[in-house]
C-alpha cells in the first residue's frame, strides 16, 4: 500500500500527496513542456534540466503554495530550493532507472534533512514506468557505494539492492497533478514504459536550512530562499 500519512515519513521515506494540482493547473504545465519539447529537444527528450531558472511557470510551479506547504509538513517551515529537473519516459522506452539514492548526485549540498519532490505531470499507471521506492531504505543516512549501470541504464550509476528489499519496494502510481515526496537518502529507480504513453515526471530539490546548507561556490545555480529563515550559512541563497 502506498503511503499517504505525513506522519510515517520518517520511517517510510517517503509520502504520497494526491491531487494537489487542479485539471487546469496541470494542462498548463503539460503545454509547457510539449512547447518546450518542441523549442528545445527537437523530438524525443529525456531530461530537461533546472527549468525554474528561466522558465516562469516552472518557478511558479516549484513555489506553489500547496506544494511548499506539503514539504513543510515534512521538512519544517525553512525552506530552499537547490534543483529541478524534468525526467521523460517517452512511449516505448526501453531505458531503466536503476535503483539510486539522490544525495549521491549533489556533492554541493550538505547535511541530511534534503527531499526530493516528484510531481507527476502525466498520468503514471503500471505499465507506463512509476517510480518505485524502497521504504526504510533512508533509515541511518548511509549513502551507497555508486556502480555502473549499462547501456540501458537512464542514468549512469547505480547501488545494489538484496532481493529482500527489492521485494519490498512500491510503485508510486498516481493521476497527474499528485506528487510524491521523498528522502534524498531513499532507494528507488523505475521500469521501462512498455506503454504507448508518455511519462513525464518533474523533480523538485528542497533543504531544511535549519540542518543543511548549500556551497554555492560548487553549486552550478542559483539556490532559492522559498520559505522561512535562510540559515547560517544562506546569505548567497536568493
Amino acid at each position: 500500500m502506498i503511503n499517504t500519512d505525513p506522519s510515517e515519513y520518517p520511517a517510510a521515506g517517503y509520502c504520497l500527496f494526491p491531487d494537489l494540482f487542479n485539471a487546469e493547473q496541470v494542462a498548463a504545465m503539460q503545454h509547457g513542456l510539449d512547447l518546450a519539447i518542441l523549442a528545445s529537444f527537437k523530438g524525443l527528450p529525456n531530461y530537461y534540466g533546472e527549468p525554474h531558472t528561466t522558465e516562469a511557470l516552472w518557478l511558479k510551479t516549484c513555489i506553489n503554495p500547496k506544494l511548499l506547504d506539503a514539504v513543510e509538513l515534512l521538512l519544517g517551515p525553512n525552506l530552499i530550493l537547490v534543483y529541478s529537473s524534468m525526467f521523460i519516459k517517452v512511449a516505448r522506452d526501453e531505458k531503466i532507472v536503476h535503483w539510486h539514492q539522490d544525495n549521491s548526485y549533489w556533492e554541493s549540498v550538505h547535511g541530511t534533512d534534503v527531499l526530493t519532490v516528484w510531481l507527476a505531470i502525466d498520468d503514471v499507471e503500471d505499465d507506463n514506468a512509476p517510480m518505485k521506492v524502497i521504504p526504510g531504505s533512508h533509515l541511518g543516512y548511509k549513502q551507497l557505494e555508486m556502480l555502473d549501470s549499462g547501456k540501458n541504464g537512464f542514468l549512469k550509476k547505480r547501488v545494489d539492492v538484496s532481493p529482500e528489499q527489492e521485494a519490498s519496494s512500491v510503485s508510486l502510481t498516481m493521476k497527474a497533478g499528485s506528487l510524491s515526496i521523498h528522502d534524498s537518502h531513499l532507494i528507488h529507480g523505475g521500469d521501462q514504459n512498455t506503454s504507448d504513453r508518455r511519462r513525464a515526471g518533474y523533480t523538485i530539490r528542497f533543504c531544511s536550512t535549519d540542518t543543511a546548507w548549500v556551497d554555492l561556490e560548487k553549486h552550478p545555480i542559483p539556490v532559492y530562499l522559498v520559505r522561512g529563515e535562510r540559515g547560517p550559512k544562506g546569505e548567497g541563497y536568493i
